[in-house]
């Protein structure tokens, strides 16, 4: 009875808070669709915590509609709700590791590649790679919106000049703070897991926050090199293209936010799965 009442709590309160920030206008339509379909995996195949989850997207929305209240140069998403590809390009790591651990839970992986997965401890991996995921969108997006909306002027990750405040690619001391507030946010979930992978749960937790913290790193210098940014009426480099009448000036039309914020996290996964395997 009290599993039974454990699931329906986890799945009622995803539900509530969906339709919630639909209402107010924090995630469309599509977006409540890919969350709902990332809860139903991470909870009912992968049986994870959705508890993870739901911390990014109430802080990452809540975060977003007070930075819709700066001016900045910020892209075309800013202040709208947050449509199905901001979801999976900050969600979908997650997704995709449940859904492995799945699979080898169910015996489908050793079938298929005839490879005995519980000796490698394959489903922990997954979900500690999951939550270091996490980690590295949630203190991305909060750096974001701590900077643009608390920090000064901020300056290029890379060449240290200054730039426009909202930017991808300039960082600032508010910046910062939001990226460790970001990945400590996340990573207090290992407290209460179950690891055997990396020493205690104090060092994974630890090792969750750096990871966060180096994604949104990575992630303002991947900003900096490759995301498109136009030109505005001043002159000035901005991530808005405002509906396709600015010039390109920098980086590739195609390389959006999500485009940014998806390679981020795969960058990161590759660097964590090194480092587990040392």
């Amino acid at each position: 009875m009290e599993i039974i009442i454990e699931i329906l709590m986890q799945l009622l309160l995803p539900i509530i808070i969906e339709v919630g920030l639909v209402k107010w206008r924090w995630l469309s339509v599509s977006g409540a669709i890919a969350a709902g379909f990332l809860a139903f995996v991470v909870l009912f195949l992968a049986k994870w915590s959705i508890f993870p989850l739901i911390t990014f997207l109430v802080l990452g929305s809540l975060a977003g509609k007070i930075r819709a209240n700066a001016k900045d140069g910020g892209d075309a998403k800013q202040g709208l709700a947050r449509d199905h590809w901001q979801v999976l390009a900050n969600g979908g790591i997650f997704m995709l590791l449940a859904m492995l651990a799945f699979l080898n839970d169910s015996g489908w992986l050793e079938s298929i590649l005839g490879i005995h997965t519980e000796v490698l401890r394959f489903s922990e991996t997954c979900h500690l790679l999951a939550i270091i995921s996490l980690a590295v969108s949630c203190a991305d997006t909060l750096s974001s919106d701590f900077g643009r909306v608390w920090g000064g002027s901020p300056r290029n990750i890379i060449t240290g000049k200054r730039m426009l405040k909202g930017v991808s690619g300039g960082v600032s001391g508010a910046g910062f703070v939001g990226a460790l507030l970001g990945g400590v946010s996340i990573a207090i979930f290992v407290l209460w897991s179950e690891f055997s992978l990396v020493g205690s749960s104090t060092s994974l937790f630890w090792i969750v926050v750096v990871f966060g913290f180096m994604g949104s790193v990575l992630d303002s210098v991947l900003g900096v090199l490759f995301q498109a940014k136009y030109m505005d009426e001043s002159g000035h480099l901005v991530d808005s293209s405002e509906g396709g009448t600015r010039t390109l000036g920098k980086g590739y039309r195609w390389v959006t936010n999500d485009v940014v914020n998806a390679v981020t996290g795969i960058l990161m996964l590759v660097v964590a799965v090194m480092y587990l395997c040392w």
